[in-house]
């Protein structure tokens, strides 16, 4: 219930709203193969189809993990959700970029860090690098944008809280569920701080997701879908 999404996975599982191949990167791609198709453009940056078909796969993999048979009705679903979030990623980047922040390298090194230690080694970290097709320098390069985007929307939805009494809904709910598989659930001031964290969380996620409907709705005459 209170298991922690890492970043490796919101940085290469591409299938996270802010999970997307970057635009640059999208620019160097199209350097090399000028020919190569789009699905999108958003304010004339390509959506290209390799990032769109490497991020429905990512999608399909998360289903087929969770054991969800994906039928032709989620699949189309799917194949909409996930270039609308490739879209979403898109505007909120050149949005962040125009805002101008500023990343120190530390901070990224320390991101770095942060997710190397999620490996059991050195080796089991470069392998995940080789899998993922991506270079330490690229993996840093995406990790700065991400701390961008991060700083970006923080700043844009403001700060979270939440009361007492939502955070006694969260717990309700988890109570019920511990309950009904005979289990014996925590007391509420004993789970009281993980909960509190999870509600601003889901709040967040929220007011993120509200943010990011409007930006899509002001820039709706700059999106190309092709």
């Amino acid at each position: 219930m209170f298991k922690r999404i890492s970043a490796w996975f919101i940085i290469l599982g591409l299938a996270a709203i802010l999970g997307a191949c970057s635009s640059n990167e999208a620019s160097d791609k199209n350097k090399e193969a000028k020919s190569e198709e789009a699905v999108a453009t958003v304010n004339g940056k390509e959506i290209l189809k390799s990032d769109y078909e490497n991020s429905l796969k990512s999608a399909k993999a998360t289903y087929e993990k969770q054991g969800i048979e994906v039928d032709s009705k989620t699949e189309k679903e799917m194949e909409t959700g996930v270039l609308d979030q490739l879209i979403n990623t898109e505007l909120v980047r050149q949005s962040a970029e125009a805002e101008d922040i500023s990343i120190k390298q530390s901070q990224v090194n320390s991101e770095l860090a942060n997710i190397k230690s999620q490996f059991e080694d050195d080796a089991k970290y470069k392998e995940a690098l080789k899998q993922n097709k991506v270079t330490e320098e690229e993996l840093k390069k995406q990790v700065k944008q991400q701390m961008v985007i991060t700083e970006y929307l923080e700043g844009a939805i403001g700060k979270v809280t939440v009361t007492e009494d939502e955070v006694k809904v969260i717990y309700d709910q988890y109570k019920a569920q511990t309950e009904s598989q005979d289990q014996k659930a925590e007391k509420f001031e004993t789970v009281k701080p993980q909960l509190e964290q999870q509600a601003i969380a889901q709040k967040k996620n929220e007011k993120v997701n509200k943010f990011v409907e409007d930006l899509r709705k002001k820039n709706e005459e700059n999106i190309k879908i092709l």
